[in-house]
């Protein structure tokens, strides 16, 4: 069983009302075009790709865009009738993405036509990835499988054990230096052999506790951030944290609850907690070196970083974009009322939010003389 990721009871929160701030950059739309229906009042998510010519986005009723990254003019639309689940991935000429029927599916990102369609375990609730070579897959039943890029062939399937209630998404896999890295309802995050699918390590970042089965929840739902040796993890109801990339070995680890994208600067990590309260934690100690709470019961996206910026969204369609040093508001743009279908994602110094209802736009930020 998924739920709706969420805080306890996100609803009963009272949200601080929109704060005031000394303004510090001037935020540019450059464009803003149509994507099918965006996630439709469901609770999936389902995060945009960005590649160097384009941007990808998908909504909850199977349909594919392809827009110019520069103007935002679509370029193709492909009528799946999918039910696509966890956001798409883009790169070595294809686009990927699961469905909630247990298939994995690869677009021609040059015009949209099908490439192939294989069947895996169970729905698939995070973006995937891929070398080029393979195509990774991960699937709500704790499954990892290794597809082969180019026929969608089978050529490996790591499986761990996750409990019978889990949160409604799941982590994209990460691929680095010939592993790939990947987190689990249970509270594990897991390195496995890319060529081979040989498990390496597998270490439990939180430790479920309580009585009931929603208490014991420790999903590890927010990116992985694989870098400096380390690999970052929040959990939900849990704790964040960063493992020995070679070994698991653990670092540090500090009390939080997210289930959204974490990212980090200069050695830093923010990270968005499940009540609105935006941190930057120092990568080596775990650190916290400050925290955003004017932003508190706002039902924020996870955090991303645009030209020096730590940016998160809101529940009513808000983008906010804090200094990384010091986590100051400094800019604000209402994107649309709807909310967003997923963390906005930053290629190029360009931010690409995709809203609830269906609408992709591309920011540009600059500092105010």
């Amino acid at each position: 069983m998924a739920l709706a990721g969420c805080a306890s009871n996100p609803n009963a929160i009272e949200p601080n009302p929109l704060p005031d701030f000394d303004k510090r950059f001037n935020v540019d739309r450059l464009w803003r075009s149509g994507a099918g229906d965006g996630v439709d009042e469901s609770a999936m998510k389902l995060r945009p790709a960005v590649t160097a010519q384009r941007v990808f986005a998908a909504d909850v009723h199977g349909r594919v865009y392809a827009f110019n990254r520069e103007n935002g003019k679509r370029q193709w639309r492909s009528k799946t009738k999918d039910r696509i689940s966890g956001g798409l991935y883009a790169g070595y000429g294809q686009v990927l993405y699961g469905t909630r029927e247990g298939e994995a599916v690869a677009l021609d990102a040059e015009t949209g036509d099908e490439l192939w369609r294989a069947r895996v375990s169970s729905e698939v609730l995070a973006p995937p990835t891929s070398d080029g070579l393979l195509t990774i897959f991960q699937t709500i039943d704790g499954h990892v499988l290794a597809l082969d890029a180019e026929t969608g062939e089978q050529r490996w399937d790591y499986e761990t054990t996750v409990p019978n209630l889990t949160l409604l998404g799941g982590t994209q896999p990460v691929i680095e230096s010939g592993r790939v890295y990947a987190g689990f309802a249970s509270g594990k995050v897991a390195a496995i052999e890319l060529d081979t699918g040989a498990p390496l390590w597998e270490r439990r970042v939180a430790e479920p506790t309580g009585r009931s089965e929603l208490d014991r929840l420790v999903d590890v739902d927010s990116s992985l951030l694989v870098e400096n040796g380390g690999v970052f993890t929040a959990t939900f109801q849990g704790k964040l944290a960063v493992l020995d990339w070679d070994n698991g070995r653990p670092y540090w680890a500090k009390d939080i609850s997210t289930h959204q994208e974490i990212s980090s600067y200069l050695s830093t990590v923010f990270v968005a907690d499940s009540e609105g309260l935006v941190r930057g934690a120092e990568q080596r100690s775990g650190t916290f070196l400050w925290q955003q709470d004017k932003l508190y019961g706002r039902r924020l996206t996870g955090t991303a970083v645009q030209d020096g910026l730590v940016v998160v969204g809101d529940y009513e369609g808000y983008l906010h974009w804090m200094d990384s040093e010091t986590g100051e508001l400094v800019a604000r743009y209402r994107d649309n009322r709807s909310g967003f279908a997923d963390t906005p994602v930053v290629y190029d110094d360009v931010l690409y939010a995709l809203s609830a209802d269906g609408k992709l736009a591309a920011y540009k930020v600059e500092a105010r003389d």
